[in-house]
């Protein structure tokens, strides 16, 4: 029989703290831990898979120089198993995306941003807190050019049937739908991120305009964290993108209202 090679631990112990972070994961995600347990777990497993995928590429290079080939691929598989839990968030959230400000609090009017009231009740003492933090957070966002594009919509409908339409809208995107009063111009949601599961909380508000139109207004923001790494706004933008391609299709296939 023959024996295994000490190297051979490298990724056995990867394969542990890969596992330890999914299981974190998970129990983030179906609520059986806190965001602030499970960051520290992602932040020292994470740290520790990191250092082993360094320590496997110098193994790797003894292995090599030494003709051994086991060693060889052991050490390189542990080298990439180490490399995943960096790769990951890189591959779904986006690089640039590590870069923006430290907001987890976004809307189109950061002036007079929508103010939340159904969604209060959901929260709990330890969220982030739910009143908007004022011109710090926003001279953030307008200085910010991975914000620049986000801005209210302007469109030729009244205030009911806009919000309406937003109402659709946020059920095409998976929203959850909390609070919904077409006649004051009134929406709020709830959204969940795809791979841990946090809870971002939506509030859409729509203005009557003297042109006869309406003003639309999100504002979008995590219960967890510092930073949404651009998940606020990439749901904003989603969300305006459709209205405005309802609007068009309800405005030029004969079912407008105004």
């Amino acid at each position: 029989m023959s024996r295994v090679h000490w190297s051979r631990w490298l990724l056995w112990v990867q394969w542990a703290l890969l596992g330890i972070i999914v299981l974190a994961g998970l129990a983030l995600r179906f609520g059986l831990l806190r965001f602030g347990v499970v960051f520290k777990v992602f932040t020292y497993a994470g740290g520790a898979a990191l250092a082993i995928a360094l320590a496997s590429l110098l193994v790797f290079v003894w292995g090599s120089r030494n003709h051994r080939p086991q060693v060889r691929s052991n050490a390189l598989w542990a080298a990439l198993l180490g490399l995943l839990p960096v790769a990951v968030p890189l591959i779904t959230v986006g690089k640039d995306n590590f870069n923006v400000p430290k907001i987890h609090d976004i809307t189109t009017d950061t002036r007079n941003p929508p103010k939340y009231q159904a969604v209060l009740s959901l929260r709990r003492a330890s969220d982030n807190s739910a009143e908007y933090a004022g011109e710090p957070v926003a001279k953030l966002q307008r200085d910010t050019d991975i914000y620049s594009d986000i801005y209210p919509l302007h469109v030729h409908m009244s205030v009911a049937s806009t919000t309406e339409l937003a109402a659709e809208v946020a059920k095409k995107l998976g929203w959850k739908i909390v609070s919904y009063e077409p006649e004051k111009g009134h929406l709020e949601a709830t959204d969940r991120t795809l791979l841990l599961g946090f809870t971002d909380d939506i509030v859409v508000r729509v203005r009557p305009e003297d042109d006869g139109g309406s003003r639309v207004d999100v504002r979008s923001s995590s219960r967890v964290g510092v930073s949404d790494l651009g998940a606020n706004a990439k749901r904003i933008r989603e969300f305006l993108e459709e209205l405005h391609l309802r609007v068009l299709s309800v405005r030029y296939g004969g079912a407008s209202d105004t």
